[in-house]
């Protein structure tokens, strides 16, 4: 006949029972482990976008055709917004399409066929030179301006529009 244990003996069989199973739960050594949780934090907070104000063209825009409209100078009178502290040709952005479609912008970077001078009380005076051909043909052009941050973000677009026909006749240039 089996006796019952006694409290010593029954609190002895725990003790080692419970370290055994420590064992079993705990591995020895150190290994690798997936660690995951879960949580139902949540955050809040306000969100500031930069908003870089544009270019100010300031007419009127002149489009000389040259002889013949063999060499078109389009000029345009612009300054940055009040309180900016921006300058050229650091915060500004050139560019050019041909027919007066977007599709076809592209950048003009000073040199031969750009030029900007001033400010001259603020504003600067920027000359855009075009080819040979697209003067004789006449056309479309127009010429843009961004103004760019120096935390890379822009503007929109400032546009002047200029035309003119055959060989330079009717120049035309209009600011948008």
């Amino acid at each position: 006949m089996l006796r019952p244990p006694t409290s010593r003996k029954l609190r002895s069989q725990l003790a080692v029972a419970g370290v055994a199973a420590a064992l079993l739960v705990v591995p020895a050594g150190t290994g690798t482990t997936d660690a995951s949780w879960s949580a139902s934090d949540f955050g809040a907070g306000t969100l500031n976008a930069l908003r870089v104000p544009p270019t100010v063209m300031i007419g009127p825009c002149t489009l000389s055709p040259g002889l013949a409209g063999a060499n078109p100078v389009i000029t345009v009178n612009w300054q940055f917004p009040a309180g900016t502290g921006y300058v050229a040709p650091a915060n500004v952005n050139y560019y050019v399409a041909s027919g007066g479609l977007l599709s076809n912008l592209t950048p003009v970077t000073p040199g031969s066929s750009l030029a900007t001078t001033g400010p001259a009380n603020g504003v600067y005076t920027t000359q855009f030179k075009s080819g040979i051909l697209s003067g004789l043909l006449g056309g479309t052009y127009s010429v843009y301006l961004q103004t760019k941050d120096g935390s890379g973000w822009v503007s929109t677009l400032a546009t002047a529009n200029a035309s003119m026909g055959l060989a330079g006749s009717n120049p035309v240039c209009t600011l948008q």
